[in-house]
C-alpha cells in the first residue's frame, strides 16, 4: 500500500517541485495541498497522511507550530521540513522532523527522502541497531497504577505498561491488553515513574526500559524503539539515546 502524503507550501512553483519528486518515488502519493498552516491541520486532521511536507514561512500558522500540532495528534507522521531558513534545523528537530530540506535543492534531494522514508517503513529491521539494557539489582517494574479516562477506572499493574504517548491531543498509555486515555501529563507521569525504569526517550513518549529490544534509526537523529508486547514503535532522539547508554553503564544510578 503507498504511503500518503500532505504537502504544506504557500508557493505554487515549489508545491509543483515536491509534486514532481513525489511523482518519482514509487511508494508515496499525494494525498492533499494547502497553501497556509491553519488550512494544513485541517486536511491533517481530515485525510491522516502519513508523510506530510511542510515549509517553516506559512500564512496564518508556522510551519513549527503545525508540526507540533501535528505530532500532538500522530507522533508517528513523517515530518519533512522543506523551507528557506536554515536557523530552525534545530527547533524542528526537537519537535521531530524526519528531514530538514533548505531551499533551494535539487529535486533529487527530495526524492532521496521519499525513498528513505519508504524503505524504512518496508524494511526497517534491516538497519536494526542493538542497545543493551543491563539488567541491575531492583530494576523490575513493582506496583501497579490508577488511571481514569472519560468513561471508567482502570488498575494496570506498571510492569505491564509498554509505553505512554500522545495521541489525538490526549495522553495515552499503552499497556498489554490495550490502551487507555489519561488526562495526567506525560511530565507528571514521568515524575512518577521514573524510578520504575520508565525513561523519557523522546518529549512525546516515556517508555518501560524493561520492555525495550532494540533501536531502528529513523531519520537524522531519531531512532525507533521496538517494544515487546507492542508492533507500535515509540521514539527516542539521539541525545536521548545517548542518556540511556550512559545510563546502561552506570547501573541507572
Amino acid at each position: 500500500m503507498d504511503l500518503t502524503l500532505l504537502i504544506a507550501e504557500d508557493d505554487p512553483s515549489m508545491r509543483q517541485v515536491i509534486r514532481n519528486a513525489v511523482g518519482a518515488s514509487p511508494g508515496i502519493v499525494v494525498l492533499g495541498e494547502a497553501d497556509n498552516g491553519n488550512e494544513a491541520l485541517k486536511l491533517y486532521e481530515r485525510l491522516r497522511p502519513r508523510v506530510v511536507m511542510v515549509d517553516i514561512d506559512l500564512p496564518g500558522k508556522n510551519g513549527l507550530d503545525l508540526a507540533q500540532e501535528i505530532f500532538d495528534i500522530n507522533p508517528w507522521t513523517y515530518i519533512v521540513f522543506c523551507t528557506g531558513f536554515s536557523e530552525y534545523r534545530d527547533k524542528a528537530f526537537e519537535i521531530y522532523a524526519f528531514d530538514y530540506l533548505v531551499k533551494p535543492f535539487k529535486i533529487e534531494r527530495i526524492t532521496q527522502t521519499m525513498n528513505r522514508i519508504v524503505a524504512i517503513e518496508r524494511s526497517r529491521a534491516s538497519e536494526a541497531r542493538k542497545v543493551e539494557i543491563q539488567p541491575v539489582k531492583n530494576a523490575a517494574v513493582q506496583g501497579s497504577k490508577l488511571f481514569r479516562d472519560a468513561e471508567k477506572f482502570l488498575m494496570i499493574d506498571l510492569k505491564d505498561i509498554v509505553f505512554i504517548t500522545r495521541e489525538n491531543r490526549r495522553t495515552t498509555v499503552h499497556y498489554a491488553g490495550g490502551k487507555v486515555l489519561t488526562e495526567e501529563t506525560l511530565g507528571s507521569l514521568e515524575e512518577q515513574l521514573k524510578k520504575q525504569m520508565f525513561f523519557r526517550s523522546h518529549k512525546g513518549f516515556l517508555i518501560n526500559l524493561n520492555l525495550v529490544k532494540e533501536m531502528i534509526p529513523c531519520g537524522k537523529s531519531t531512532y525507533q524503539v521496538v517494544m515487546a508486547n507492542t508492533s507500535e514503535r515509540p521514539l527516542m532522539t539521539w541525545d536521548k539515546l545517548r542518556e540511556l547508554e550512559n545510563m546502561t553503564k552506570n547501573g541507572y544510578n
